[in-house]
């Protein structure tokens, strides 16, 4: 082969690997990945190990500044350098909450416009070819805020959910009971305001007709409002009703569980020194 044919090839050839898009660039162009990710109710040892796993390929972590701190104590490591921010901001803090009460209007414009934020910066991470992790606490389909409140409207062909373990998961092990016994109808979990309206304003019709089959009752946010909810529970259920509150459900620490009545509730728990991170339930599975 001649030198000038020689050169011809080579140019060619590289020619082509100029046209070919590098791997780089290939990698650039795929679309990146939301997950949604269950941290479980207290630590890694109860976080799913595909949880832990997207925790520690994502290029971004969207989570509260205290969730590294959280796992740290049990000896697993989520890089803090990955945090972009926290985007509870301006949503779930007791400002946001004290807002809410004073001035709903204000507080949805700025809750819309902070999930608004949060999304469009989800966004450009995923056109960036980017794995975002947006941590939620217990399992994210129940209570869960990043689909409640900040993944609404979102593409649900653009994330995946990761399931966790929910507090009522870990309450029925502390419990030592099946929150399913044999004569239960049905199992049903809510929340004082979804039960009952946030300033207490719905009628009691739905109570009152569960009050006349077996049922396993789990309260989520129900330590606040004890005493409303003793009241309201009074007018249709017996003060020998089986309550259990599981105080730190899932965390091996701190986990306590108190057995009472319903009679005998409000003078019981005076003895506790938690007012937030408890689990109500109510029924057979609480004796």
């Amino acid at each position: 082969m001649t030198a000038r044919r020689i050169l011809a090839s080579c140019s060619l050839l590289l020619f082509t690997l100029l046209l070919l898009p590098s791997q780089t660039a290939l990698r650039a162009a795929e679309p990146g990945k939301l997950y949604v990710v269950g941290m479980g109710p207290a630590g890694p040892d109860l976080t799913a190990p595909r949880a832990l796993a997207i925790i520690e390929k994502a290029d971004v972590l969207l989570c509260s500044p205290r969730m590294p701190q959280r796992f740290a104590a049990f000896g697993t490591h989520i890089d803090p350098r990955k945090v972009a921010f926290d985007p509870w901001e301006k949503i779930l803090g007791k400002e946001v909450r004290a807002l809410k009460k004073k001035d709903p209007s204000r507080w949805a414009k700025e809750r819309d416009a902070r999930i608004e934020e949060v999304q469009g910066f989800i966004l450009e991470r995923l056109k960036e070819g980017k794995t975002v992790a947006l941590l939620d606490g217990g399992d994210p389909c129940v209570y869960g805020p990043s689909l409640q409140y900040l993944l609404q409207g979102f593409d649900d062909a653009r994330f995946e959910v990761i399931p966790g373990m929910g507090a009522f998961n870990a309450a029925g092990a502390a419990l030592k009971r099946s929150l399913t016994p044999e004569n239960a109808r049905f199992v049903f979990l809510t929340s004082p305001e979804s039960l009952f309206g946030e300033s207490w304003e719905k009628d009691d019709e739905i109570l009152k007709d569960l009050a006349k089959y077996e049922t396993t009752m789990i309260l989520y946010m129900s330590l606040k409002t004890l005493d409303r909810i003793a009241e309201r529970l009074s007018r249709y259920y017996p003060a020998d009703l089986p309550i259990a509150i599981v105080y730190y459900a899932g965390y091996s620490d701190k986990e306590t569980v108190l057995r009472t009545r319903l009679g005998s509730l409000l003078e019981d728990v005076k003895a506790m020194d938690e007012n937030w991170l408890g689990l109500f339930v109510a029924g057979a599975c609480a004796r």
